[in-house]
């Protein structure tokens, strides 16, 4: 764990890094296209996850499941789907109200899309074995190719499009890497199999619909933004969420290790289940006390350092997104019990529920309020996901949340807080001594053990009972 988190930590260095190139170079406005690509390429995603990478994650983590048949059926089908989405949507996009360069970019980024959603598929492989390790690489290579072109293109001024073709390049090493990584595993085959597609389909589509839906909430504001507001307020919001985005790592990369340790004993180790969730869920709480205060406090310099005094109205947007990490965080955790429970159709109607809210919500607020106006609606959105999810799975399952030691949590808020308003040093400084002050509270205080490590990391002789 201590290796991937170090990749990922570089990950995102890197990835900021980029963020702060792109954002200087492409202006709030040039950063703004840039952002509506994205949120196109995430589209793309949504239409084509139909629910395969987690419905066949939590399959092939069965006790005697034949994960090969399963991976290779699934990846097929995957291949399928995301050539046919490609081709279809590449036809549309040219009858989308941009310019010829937007236009552009969404092509490109489709097609970034069919090696992002094959790659992403296989993820449950190493998921499956403990071996994230490989995915980390991976994606910090991919980060480095990405970043590599990004250097070239500021240097030599090759434009918006240069921009795009970056992050096809950055995918491109990313499926090649894992594809090789996962020959140690399975060897997959394409392997055409229409009536086995159609009953996996009928577990995996209301995860499909899920992703359309959370595609929705998430990022449907950057779609909206310049059809409410200015293609330069795109560029100021995104600028921020992008921070915001490159932190979502976390949960994700935490859950993804313990999703098949929740599949496992959800229905057969009720202890073993409840200790795995409830030390997710002081380890989240851990994470997010030092980036929510800090955020308070450092907002603007850390916008200012990214983007330069262009963005400095980024500021407030991340000091307000910043609470929408931690709905993120707990929805993430929350969503993937109740995916380990077998609740997707439920958990469907939820997502879908949000998505309606975060939509209404964006088309009466962004004309009145811009980009402060969508910080405050993605909070509202990922907040009422957390809850909603939280609520659909004690009510259908045996879990209860439990956080033990929350006075300890209180007395570290109050005293981060009161470091960061007394010290008066450059805002870099005043971070380093406010998370070492923060680090020796948790030592201290015995907030998080080396037991609740081990209480989330399956034995080698656990995943072998496969």
């Amino acid at each position: 764990m201590l290796f991937i988190g170090a990749a990922k930590v570089l990950t995102i260095a890197l990835a900021l890094f980029a963020i702060g190139l792109l954002a200087r170079y492409l202006g709030p406005e040039g950063f703004g296209m840039y952002a509506i690509a994205l949120a196109y390429f995430g589209f793309f995603m949504a239409l084509g996850d139909l629910g395969l990478h987690a419905i066949a994650t939590r399959e092939i983590s069965r006790k005697d499941a034949d994960e090969q048949t399963i991976i290779s059926k699934i990846f097929t089908l995957r291949l399928c789907v995301s050539l046919t989405i490609f081709v279809l949507l590449s036809l549309f996009v040219w009858f989308l109200p941009y310019d010829a360069e937007i236009k552009k970019a969404i092509f490109i980024v489709g097609a970034a899309f069919i090696f992002s959603s094959s790659y992403s598929l296989l993820n449950g492989v190493f998921q499956k074995h403990l071996a994230m390790d490989r995915v980390a690489i991976a994606e910090f290579t991919g980060k480095l190719v990405q970043m590599g072109i990004i250097l070239l293109l500021v240097r030599n001024a090759w434009g918006f499009i240069a921009s795009i073709f970056a992050i096809l390049s950055a995918m491109i090493g990313n499926f090649s890497l894992i594809f090789y990584f996962s020959r140690r595993f399975v060897k997959i085959r394409l392997s055409f199999d229409p009536a086995y597609w159609k009953q996996f389909l009928r577990e995996s589509l209301p995860m499909g619909i899920s992703a359309i839906a959370t595609f929705l909430y998430f990022k449907v504001d950057t779609i909206l933004l310049p059809t409410l507001a200015t293609t330069e307020d795109v560029g100021i919001y995104s600028a921020a969420y992008k921070i915001i985005e490159t932190l979502v790592f976390f949960p994700a990369m935490i859950v993804g290790l313990i999703f098949p340790l929740l599949s496992r004993y959800i229905f057969t180790d009720k202890e073993k289940f409840l200790t795995a969730a409830n030390t997710t869920l002081k380890l989240f709480v851990l994470i997010l006390i030092p980036m929510i205060v800090s955020v308070q406090f450092l907002s603007e310099d850390i916008m200012l350092l990214v983007g330069g005094e262009e963005f400095l109205a980024s500021g407030p947007v991340l000091a307000t997104l910043i609470f929408a990490l931690a709905g993120i965080f707990f929805g993430h955790l929350f969503m993937n019990i109740a995916i380990a429970a077998n609740l997707q159709k439920k958990l469907m109607y939820l997502l879908i529920a949000a998505a309606v809210f975060n939509i209404a919500a964006n088309t009466v607020v962004i004309p009145l309020y811009t980009y402060i106006g969508a910080a405050f609606v993605s909070v509202a959105t990922e907040l009422f996901v957390a809850l909603g999810a939280l609520t659909l799975i004690v009510t259908n399952t045996s879990y209860r949340p439990h956080l033990a030691k929350v006075i300890p949590f209180l007395v570290t808020i109050v005293v981060i807080a009161a470091v960061y308003a007394v010290l008066d040093v450059h805002w870099m400084l005043a971070a380093l001594v406010t998370m070492l002050v923060y680090a020796a509270l948790v030592l201290v205080l015995k907030i998080v053990t080396l037991d609740d490590i081990r209480n989330i990391k399956p034995s080698t002789k656990e995943v072998q009972l496969d």
